[in-house]
């Protein structure tokens, strides 16, 4: 009991001395470093936060870029040469007209020497362009029916020395591939002399009377048609036909140079015409530059219709030895008879790379993989109908190599 009423004893002086704190410093502070305490009449003790730290200045404008120079290079009337920036933007604010190119930044740079013109164009009214007309006294744009202006060279060169300048002329590209080109002109001017040295012993089988001369232009002839019957880009009619209307083109640059008069530029004409006539009723070039007889459009057609029954009865749906293949190449190459769509067709047809399946003999199911047969091969198929693959043994005659 004596313990109790002294615990109480002490309480009481403990809230005695708190409430004589209170009223001696009411409405005062007690700061500490980063916390400032504050003590009111009421009792409450309120905290309240101050910054212990000094806030250093943002520097956000530090890293500015540079500008990138935009906007128009060459002015109205300004002479710019090939390549030379005309107008740097970002998108196409100016649409590249006239003898001008745009790159991938939307750059607009001169394809031709000439003069700047900004216009608009009446087929797109919204639209401003730019462009180089060829000559200083010429508008943009030039009206739609009206020739475009070519440019043949900026001033007519009367100096001799200026001549020989402009036309000995080349780039860094094609001044490094002259010893490479003369490499080329050289192999293919024997490649020629080859060919045509093979026309002239072969050309006695077709019986032609004409004297040296007249022979030396159908073997010229003969090889130009070779030539372009090689590339596959043209039939055989086609490529004579251009033949013939290259070198009637040829003589008549000639007659309005004035190398030749009128008279004989009708004479050679004439002559060259009426040999081309007679050669092509007797020969007819092959891709690989062979001659050989003519042969007419009835002929060619019943040919290839017998060539194509004996392809058929003798050689589809069965194994092909090496001969056969050989025998099969020969009549789909025949000469003159097939084009090359048609040479194609009928390989993929007669020759194809793999025997299919469902050839007689090509699949032997009974076969052990780990010992096969001399002269077969092991292949991995898929079986259709039990859905799972399985081993056989296909002989090599099913496959080209």
């Amino acid at each position: 009991m004596k313990n109790l009423i002294q615990i109480f004893t002490n309480r009481i002086a403990i809230v005695t001395m708190s409430s004589s704190l209170v009223t001696r410093f009411n409405g005062l502070s007690v700061g500490c470093k980063g916390l400032n305490v504050q003590v009111s009449s009421l009792n409450q003790v309120n905290q309240v936060r101050t910054a212990t730290k000094r806030v250093s200045g943002s520097r956000t404008n530090k890293n500015d870029s540079a500008g990138r120079r935009l906007g128009p290079k060459a002015y109205e009337g300004n002479f710019v040469k090939t390549g030379q920036i005309i107008m740097r933007q970002r998108g196409t604010k100016i649409h590249p007209g006239e003898n001008v190119g745009i790159g991938r930044d939307h750059t607009i740079f001169a394809l031709e020497p000439g003069y700047v013109r900004f216009y608009y164009d009446p087929f797109h009214p919204l639209r401003k362009y730019v462009g180089v007309a060829l000559k200083k006294d010429l508008k943009l744009p030039t009206p739609h029916f009206e020739p475009r202006v070519r440019r043949f060279g900026y001033e007519p060169l009367l100096d001799e020395k200026s001549i020989q300048q402009e036309e000995e002329h080349m780039s860094r590209k094609e001044t490094l591939a002259q010893e490479q080109l003369q490499k080329d002109i050289e192999l293919s001017k024997i490649l020629k002399e080859q060919r045509i040295q093979e026309y002239k012993t072969s050309i006695n089988q077709f019986n032609l009377e004409y004297n040296d001369s007249e022979l030396e232009l159908i073997f010229e002839r003969l090889y130009n048609i070779s030539e372009l019957v090689k590339l596959e880009q043209q039939s055989l009619a086609e490529a004579k036909t251009q033949v013939t209307f290259s070198y009637v083109y040829d003589l008549k640059l000639k007659l309005n140079r004035g190398e030749i008069t009128q008279e004989v530029y009708q004479e050679l004409r004439e002559k060259y015409c009426a040999i081309a006539d007679n050669t092509d009723k007797l020969i007819d070039v092959g891709k690989q530059g062979n001659l050989y007889k003519h042969v007419t459009q009835e002929a060619r057609a019943q040919q290839a219709q017998e060539i194509e029954n004996t392809l058929e009865s003798n050689y589809a749906n069965k194994l092909l030895s090496q001969k056969d293949r050989a025998e099969i190449a020969k009549l789909i190459e025949t000469p003159g008879i097939f084009d090359s769509r048609t040479q194609l067709k009928l390989t993929n047809k007669y020759l194809p790379e793999v025997i299919p399946l469902t050839v007689a003999e090509s699949v032997i199911t009974d076969i052990d993989p780990e010992n096969p047969p001399k002269g077969v091969i092991v292949k991995r198929i898929f079986d259709e109908k039990t859905r799972k693959t399985t081993l056989v043994g296909r002989p090599k005659q099913a496959y080209a190599n």
